[in-house]
């Protein structure tokens, strides 16, 4: 198959994860998709699982109505104009944070689905960088054996995961919000958040020192990885209910949740452009 071929494909695939993964507040819908990679992998590829972990602690947190909306808030309760400026700031923050929350969906489904179908074929890896590659390729061997990956073969493939997402997609993302800041105050609340997945022990955290720096995010990553794996994959899963962000029926059935949720996106998609076809 020509490189060009190959290249069309992925093209292909990441217009399709741009309409499914909606605008910057369609977070529910993005949780939906990487669950839905998580368990069409037959659990092996916990990558997503995490992002979508990552995701739902985000919106709870960053938002203006979040922990550290609220910590603003009081904070400057006395002066309607500061609190108002600090919030305004913390929603810029916010919106880039959902930006490069939608980039790393885009770019699993993307990357999960295009090594699927071509993972297998030279000259995939012009197209998705080798390790990674290499890595989604086991997910989907051990998925097509109908047999789990080991402990250290799903660390192993988290790690590559993340390091591409971190260094590729997430990098960037962060050092642009971060390059909007004016307000020392709000700058230095934004870096350093602190960061409790649903599934964490009780009293554990993760304290960041600056959350701009990308070794200190995957270092804290890979901790999370850690701890996911300590209390059981199912209990990870499980643990997403506690964010009190998604319906009843993703719980219920998560993969008839996404088909559906899928087919009214793409049914909305192809109205629209029919609409917009001229006479």
């Amino acid at each position: 198959m020509p490189d060009s071929e190959l290249q069309i494909a992925y093209t292909n695939l990441k217009a399709q994860a741009e309409l499914l993964a909606g605008g910057l507040g369609d977070i529910q819908r993005r949780v939906a998709i990487l669950t839905s990679l998580y368990l069409d992998s037959g659990r092996n590829h916990v990558f997503s699982q995490i992002a979508a972990h990552g995701a739902l602690w985000a919106m709870g947190y960053f938002e203006a109505g979040g922990s550290l909306g609220r910590l603003v808030a009081r904070r400057y309760f006395y002066n309607a104009e500061e609190r108002g400026y600090r919030l305004g700031i913390l929603r810029e923050f916010s919106e880039s944070f959902r930006r490069v929350n939608r980039l790393v969906c885009v770019d699993t489904y993307t990357n999960y689905h295009f090594s699927k179908t071509y993972g297998h074929i030279s000259g995939a890896d012009t197209v998705i960088p080798v390790d990674l590659l290499d890595a989604l390729n086991r997910v989907h061997h051990a998925r097509a054996r109908n047999t789990d990956l080991t402990p250290p073969e799903k660390r192993q493939i988290f790690e590559c995961s993340f390091h591409c997402e971190q260094e590729i997609t997430v990098a960037p993302g962060v050092a642009a919000a971060v390059a909007e800041f004016d307000c020392p105050i709000m700058r230095v609340l934004c870096l350093h958040p602190i960061v409790r997945f649903a599934y964490f022990p009780k009293l554990r955290y993760l304290l960041f020192r600056d959350f701009s720096n990308t070794e200190e995010r995957i270092s804290k990553g890979m901790r999370a990885y850690d701890l996911a794996d300590r209390v059981g994959w199912d209990q990870v899963h499980k643990s997403m209910r506690y964010y009190g962000q998604m319906p009843e029926s993703f719980f219920a059935a998560p993969l008839d949740h996404y088909q559906q949720l899928r087919s009214e996106i793409i049914r909305t998609a192809q109205a629209a452009a029919q609409f917009r076809e001229p006479d």
